[in-house]
């Protein structure tokens, strides 16, 4: 009779240790879900931050690319007014190439300015905008090619145009 006692206290002792157990293991598991989670969202956010960053370094890159060729353009079309263009129609003419050269060249550099304040946030408008801009700075570099092309009658720029 004596094992009795001894087979009850350990099951009650068991029991009330279980339940002190138990309760103290849901609150760690809730504390380690909720770390997990915050976990997951903080390597969503790097990933969100890392992806915009980069596609913002390649849109910079093509930007500049763009905006080297416009420069080498248009120092030598200020060379050939420096060296003295006697035709006034072609002294004119260079004179509007110039003048829309600096312009395209300020709506690159407007946009690179707007590219370096942009945020995760921000990204997406910034990036439509200044994917517009340098669309319709190719565009227009584009015909001014194919119109040097029409001028020479030689295909300067291999577009087959």
């Amino acid at each position: 009779m004596t094992t009795k006692p001894h087979y009850l206290a350990t099951l009650l002792l068991s029991g009330g240790l279980l339940a002190a157990c138990g309760t103290e293991a849901g609150k760690e598991t809730e504390r380690v879900n909720e770390q997990m989670q915050e976990n997951r969202e903080e390597v969503a956010k790097a990933d969100d931050t890392k992806e915009w960053m980069n596609e913002r370094e390649e849109a910079r890159k093509e930007m500049a690319n763009l905006r080297e060729t416009l420069s080498d353009r248009l120092e030598r079309e200020r060379k050939d007014l420096a060296g003295g263009i006697k035709n006034a129609e072609k002294r004119a003419e260079t004179e509007r190439h110039i003048t829309e050269l600096e312009q395209n060249l300020a709506r690159i550099d407007a946009n690179v300015v707007r590219m370096d304040g942009s945020t995760n946030e921000t990204w997406s408008d910034i990036e439509m905008e200044s994917r517009k801009a340098m669309d319709d700075t190719k565009s227009w570099w584009d015909r001014q090619k194919d119109w040097v092309d029409s001028k020479t009658d030689v295909d300067m720029d291999n577009d087959g145009k």
